[in-house]
C-alpha cells in the first residue's frame, strides 16, 4: 500500500500544479466553438478529479482487500492526466515534439536496423548499378560473423571522423548531414564492396597470362560475380540551371547544368539505343579524337597506376584480426583494398540485402528526369526488372 501510496502522491502533485493549465485550455476550446473537443476534454478533466478524490479516500481508509480497485483508478487517474497534458498542449508544440520523435526513430532505424542506400557509382556493377537504391541490413552482424562473399555497406575509411570532438564525432556517426552554421560536419560516405577475404585469409593479386587473378589462400578464385563486360564513356546532361543564369545567386549543386563524364557497363554485342543495363544515345558517346572510335576499358586488363604499379598485383597478405578485404564487381571501376588497405570491422555498418527499386539517372533527384523524360522515364529509365533483386 505504500508503494501505491507514493505513486498516487507524486502524480496527484504533478495533476495539481497542471489543473489551472487544463481547465483555461478546455475554456478556451469553449470560447472557440469547438463544443465536441471541449465536451470530451470537460469530461476527463471531472472524471480525473473524481479519480484523484476517490484514491485519496481509498489509502486513507487502508483497506487491503481494494488495493487492486484502488491499482485500476490510479491507472485511470494516470490516463486521463496524459491525455489532458498531451490535447492541452498548444499545436505548435505537439507538431515540435511529433517531429522530434519521428526524427529520434528515423535515427535509431537508420543506425540499428536497416536504411536505405542510394548507388552514385559503378563499382559494383553488374551486380549493383549506378541508380539502385539498396536495402541494408544493419542488424545482420549482430548475431552473425562477415562472411566471404558478403556485399557489406561501411563508412570510406579514408575520411574517418572527427574524434577530437565527441558530439561531432556523435552526429557525424548516428546523423551524417552537415549543419555548417552549427560546426557540424557531414560523416563518411556510404560505400559498398565484395568481401574477398577475411581475418586468417592469406589474399593474393596476380597477373596472369595478361589477365588479372585473385589467390585466396593459395587457391585461385573463380569470381563468376565479376563484371564480364568493358565500360564505356559517356557525357550526360544534369541539372537544369546554367550558372550565371540567376545573375550573382550561386545555383546549387544539385541544380546546376553540367555535363558528366561517367563510365558504363557497355554490352558490345548490343546497339546503344537496347543497353541492358544504362540508357545511351550515340551523341554521348566519348569517342577517341584520332581513331573516332568508342573508348573502352576492359576488363581483367591490368591497371597500372600514375607510379607505374600495377594494384592488381599485390601480396601475398595475411588478414589480421578484424580486418577484411574488399573489392567491387567491377573492378575498372573500384577504388578499393587494392589502393587502400584493409577494412576495419569497425566502420561496416551491414549487408546489403537487396534492391528496393532502380532508376538510370545521374540526377540528384530522379523526379528531374521525370521532368525531362515524361514518357521514357517509365518505360526505359525505370528498372522495373530491378525491383526487389536479391543482392549475391
Amino acid at each position: 500500500m505504500m508503494r501505491l501510496k507514493r505513486r498516487y502522491t507524486a502524480l496527484a502533485a504533478k495533476f495539481l500544479g497542471k489543473r489551472a493549465k487544463f481547465l483555461q485550455a478546455i475554456t478556451a476550446l469553449r470560447e472557440k466553438g469547438k463544443w465536441d473537443a471541449y465536451k470530451r476534454l470537460n469530461d476527463v478533466l471531472q472524471e480525473a478529479d473524481a479519480l484523484k478524490l476517490e484514491i485519496a479516500q481509498g489509502i486513507a481508509l487502508s483497506a487491503p482487500a481494494d488495493k487492486k480497485v484502488l491499482k485500476g483508478k490510479l491507472k485511470k487517474f494516470k490516463n486521463c492526466y496524459t491525455m489532458l497534458n498531451q490535447e492541452t498542449k498548444p499545436q505548435w508544440q505537439q507538431w515540435v515534439e511529433a517531429i522530434g520523435v519521428a526524427l529520434v526513430l528515423c535515427v535509431i532505424l537508420r543506425n540499428f536496423l536497416f536504411s536505405l542506400y542510394h548507388v552514385p557509382t559503378g563499382s559494383a556493377e553488374k551486380t549493383i548499378l549506378v541508380g539502385d537504391r539498396i536495402w541494408g541490413n544493419k542488424t545482420a552482424y549482430f548475431f552473425d560473423t562477415i562472411k566471404r562473399n558478403d556485399m557489406v555497406i561501411f563508412d570510406d575509411p579514408r575520411q574517418g571522423y572527427d574524434e577530437t570532438n565527441y558530439l561531432t564525432y556523435l552526429w557525424q556517426r548516428y546523423v551524417g548531414f552537415p549543419i555548417p552554421l552549427l560546426g557540424l560536419r557531414a560523416g563518411p560516405i556510404n560505400v559498398v564492396k565484395r568481401v574477398i577475404a577475411v581475418p586468417g585469409d592469406v589474399i593474393e593479386g596476380r597477373v596472369e597470362d595478361g589477365k588479372t587473378v585473385i589467390y585466396r589462400n593459395n587457391e585461385k578464385l573463380d569470381e563468376s560475380y565479376l563484371n564480364p563486360y568493358p565500360l564505356i564513356y559517356l557525357k550526360k546532361d544534369k541539372g537544369f540551371i546554367k550558372q550565371g543564369w540567376l545573375g550573382p545567386i550561386t545555383v546549387p549543386g544539385f541544380l546546376a547544368k553540367e555535363k558528366a563524364e561517367v563510365s558504363y557497363t557497355y554490352d558490345p554485342s548490343v546497339p546503344y539505343e537496347e543497353q541492358p543495363y544504362y540508357c545511351m544515345d550515340e551523341s554521348e558517346i566519348i569517342k577517341h579524337p584520332q581513331t573516332g572510335m568508342p573508348i573502352l576499358r576492359e576488363p581483367r586488363v591490368p591497371d597500372y597506376a600514375r607510379s607505374g604499379r600495377c594494384i592488381d598485383e599485390f601480396g601475398p597478405i595475411r588478414l589480421p584480426e578484424n580486418k577484411y578485404w574488399v573489392m567491387g564487381d567491377s573492378r575498372k571501376n573500384s577504388d578499393d583494398s587494392r589502393g587502400w588497405g584493409f577494412l576495419d570491422k569497425k566502420f561496416v555498418h551491414g549487408r546489403a540485402s537487396f534492391v528496393i527499386y532502380s532508376v538510370d539517372s545521374e540526377e540528384a533527384l530522379w523526379l528531374f528526369d521525370v521532368v525531362k523524360h515524361p514518357i521514357d522515364f517509365w518505360t526505359k529509365h525505370v528498372r522495373w526488372s530491378r525491383f526487389f533483386k536479391p543482392l549475391k
